[in-house]
């Protein structure tokens, strides 16, 4: 599992994916649960369903992993040919100086960079300072607007990180956007192996749209599922380096690890605390199966499960996520044994969802 893991992921790594522009990750899904025999819906917003169904229909559990990442949009063109852009998600402006881009043209994505002063003309008062996104501009190799339009350009267009994908030591990768490919390559695993192997339960997979703009295509996906629970998968912050020591426990190679409490405070006052009945399943399953369980608790983020857990008369729920490090920058770093631990954690939790399993809150 651990190769087709690393292929998948690095062929979604590679996939320009905005929120709002997740047509290409789509597509990919699309294709990869087609060649399983699988029927595939897309929706108005984006969303990318499939289902296996179970042996009994006797629950419906939704399977959910956003297809989108943070990133930027065209807000104006200069004169010049430079781009002037609006950020779009959780985007740290300490990154974008001197980073590579990828820019939306007419029927492709053409490279740029986002300039940075050069280091023989900054002042010592600002060889210390970060600058604001609204100060930095993109350069695409264009010497004028026209030049700029005539590539197919547009305010409007996205904008993300010049995709990467590289594999480290010890089967740790490392690129862009496993925020969340990672969850998208789950699914495709998890497909496989319910297609292999009936579980009891109809199995809906879904990649959703736009969770790092406005979490909306998550709502509208448990809108239309009406499941008896949702498992969020995510990628989960690991604090195992210098310079977060002592801010949590999640470590990278140390298995999935399962959210407690999380509670965005930034914007808006959601967050998710895991429905009893699924953090009993995962503890069971992670004996069961010999799999560490990292656990965690934390302000600061939260995922699309905090909205979708609202739906209908409520939604037992639960966020799964493997660990990986420097969350939003384009150098996210992941191990790909704990995706696969994930994926084979998960797997044995859907199997224990039969008629006899309670969901209820006790």
């Amino acid at each position: 599992m651990k190769n087709a893991i690393a292929k998948d992921l690095e062929d979604l790594c590679l996939l320009p994916s905005l929120s709002g522009h997740e047509q290409l990750v789509s597509n990919y899904l699309k294709e990869q649960f087609e060649l399983l025999g699988l029927q595939v819906t897309v929706d108005v917003l984006g969303n990318t369903y499939t289902c296996i169904e179970g042996k009994d229909h006797n629950k419906k559990v939704l399977v959910t992993g956003h297809m989108d990442s943070p990133g930027l949009m065209v807000k104006t063109i200069t004169e010049e040919g430079f781009i002037r852009f609006e950020r779009v998600g959780g985007i740290p402006e300490k990154t974008l100086p001197a980073l590579r881009v990828a820019v939306q043209a007419k029927d492709r994505y053409v490279p740029g960079v986002i300039g940075v002063k050069s280091h023989h003309l900054t002042s010592a008062e600002e060889k210390y300072k970060v600058d604001k996104y609204q100060e930095l501009y993109i350069d695409i190799g264009c010497y004028s607007r026209k030049e700029v339009l005539d590539l197919g350009v547009r305010i409007g267009n996205a904008i993300t990180y010049y995709p990467t994908f590289v594999r480290l030591q010890n089967d740790i990768v490392s690129g862009t956007f496993f925020d969340n490919r990672i969850a998208c390559t789950c699914l495709i695993e998890l497909a496989k192996l319910f297609c292999k192997n009936k579980p009891d339960c109809d199995v809906y997979l879904a990649g959703t749209v736009q969770e790092e703009y406005t979490i909306r295509g998550a709502i509208t996906a448990a809108r239309a599922v009406q499941p008896d629970a949702i498992i969020c998968l995510d990628a989960e912050v690991a604090a195992d380096t210098p310079d977060l020591k002592g801010t949590g426990e999640v470590k990278l190679g140390e298995g999935p690890a399962m959210s407690l409490y999380n509670f965005h405070g930034r914007g808006t006052l959601n967050g998710t605390m895991p429905h009893p009945s699924l953090v009993r399943l995962y503890e069971e399953s992670a004996e069961e199966s010999g799999i560490n369980l990292q656990r965690v608790a934390g302000i600061g983020g939260l995922t699309e499960l905090a909205y979708m857990q609202l739906e209908g008369n409520g939604i037992a729920g639960i966020d799964i996520g493997a660990p990986f490090r420097y969350s939003h920058s384009c150098i996210e770093t992941s191990d790909l044994n704990d995706i696969e631990q994930t994926i084979r954690l998960t797997e044995h939790v859907i199997r224990k969802i039969d008629k006899n399993c309670d969901l209820i809150s006790r």
